[in-house]
């Protein structure tokens, strides 16, 4: 006879995901100002300008946006143990699959935070043009790996669509809409081409859509999460 499923943590780990938005754009967005950035034909001199400024609160910002960074992985495995129900199998390649894309995201984000940090470290010691490198190495380091979030988009929407219940777990409306955003991502790869306009890493599409677009997902995921875990135990 199958054991009852353990889901005492499973609350606390999703609650990190709503946590991690939050947290991420108050510290990366706000007081990195990446919420917009800069736009990429911004001079050298204003960017590295405004880093020396602010270095303190640029330091703040990365050091706590680095610290909740895991946030996303946590609320990424607490996902994969609810399609772990749908699927059965832990083991399954698509279970992995979607705790990986969490985890690879994580890294991601501890690495490109990791460069505007370095910018703000000892601005006055650096040259303009290498603030502006850091600040741009950052920001194609975090749109261009939008792949990895994506392999997570995919495995949770294409497992979650596999639920035979009567009502799934998971609406099977918000499995597509997380396979749509983990295509829509793909626009990223217009990023490194534009130094203004709708491409542009502060563009309509690239910055405003992706990003919000993500950020409606990950809340409402979260939402049906918790309803999910309140039916698993009850099954």
């Amino acid at each position: 006879m199958e054991g009852k499923v353990d889901t005492r943590y499973w609350r606390f780990c999703l609650w990190m995901g709503p946590t991690f938005v939050l947290v991420f754009f108050l510290c990366w967005g706000v007081l990195g100002h990446n919420f917009p950035p800069f736009p990429p034909d911004t001079p050298a001199s204003e960017v590295a300008g405004w880093f020396r400024e602010n270095h303190n609160g640029v330091k703040l910002g990365m050091v706590i946006a680095m610290t909740f960074a895991p946030a996303y992985g946590v609320w990424g495995y607490a996902l994969a143990k609810i399609l772990g129900q749908v699927i059965r199998d832990e083991h399954n390649i698509i279970v992995q699959l979607a705790r990986l894309g969490a985890a690879w995201t994580t890294m991601a984000i501890l690495i490109a935070t990791s460069f505007w940090l370095t910018a703000a470290f000892r601005p006055d010691a650096l040259p303009d043009w290498m603030i502006q490198l850091l600040y741009d190495m950052a920001w194609l380091l975090i749109d261009l790996a939008y792949a990895v979030t994506s392999v997570q988009l995919f495995a949770l929407g294409i497992g979650f669509l596999a639920d035979k219940r009567e009502v799934p777990l998971i609406p099977k409306w918000l499995a597509w809409y997380g396979i749509w955003v983990g295509f829509m991502f793909a626009a990223e790869c217009l990023m490194p081409y534009f130094m203004n306009g709708a491409f542009a890493r502060n563009g309509i599409l690239n910055f405003w859509i992706e990003f919000l677009i993500w950020m409606v997902w990950v809340p409402y995921l979260t939402i049906c999460g918790f309803k999910a875990i309140g039916r698993i135990e009850q099954e």
